[in-house]
């Protein structure tokens, strides 16, 4: 099973989200992360990727959730997801990514992954999960179970 993770930084009544410029995901909004490398722990690549993809250095815990993804063909993921309101400096645009404060309740979830419409309100709520996602080719939300912990 490949590993990855994905980090969302909240300041005040705003979300990070990160517009994805190329390679997988291209053209939508979603937290940092990505593949974690060989011999690294999810924090590490956590922290590692955060500062790739949006110049900002992240302080973070255990993860607030994780999600076993079961591609349409195939390959399964389990993704280590964090959630983090203490960083340093300001997040910026690179080649992979183009940051964008979103408020709360203006979050373009028709711009974001089709699953995370079902996971995310409850990272904002502060809520340990563990959930089970299933994808279809076209990449609509196929099935899902969700359990808070």
């Amino acid at each position: 099973m490949k590993e990855g993770t994905l980090i969302y930084i909240f300041k005040d009544n705003h979300v990070l989200l990160a517009m994805k410029k190329r390679g997988f995901g291209a053209g939508k909004w979603n937290g940092t992360g990505g593949k974690l490398k060989s011999s690294e722990t999810p924090m590490a690549g956590a922290i590692r990727e955060t500062k790739e993809e949006v110049g900002v250095e992240v302080s973070l815990t255990e993860p607030h959730g994780k999600i076993h993804f079961h591609d349409p063909k195939g390959a399964e993921w389990m993704v280590y997801v964090f959630r983090t309101e203490v960083f340093y400096g300001e997040p910026y645009e690179t080649e992979e990514m183009r940051p964008q404060w979103f408020t709360l309740d203006d979050i373009p979830y028709d711009q974001c992954w089709a699953d995370d419409i079902v996971w995310l309100p409850l990272l904002i709520a502060k809520k340990k999960f563990e959930a089970e996602i299933w994808l279809a080719n076209d990449g609509s939300l196929k099935k899902h179970d969700i359990k808070e912990l």
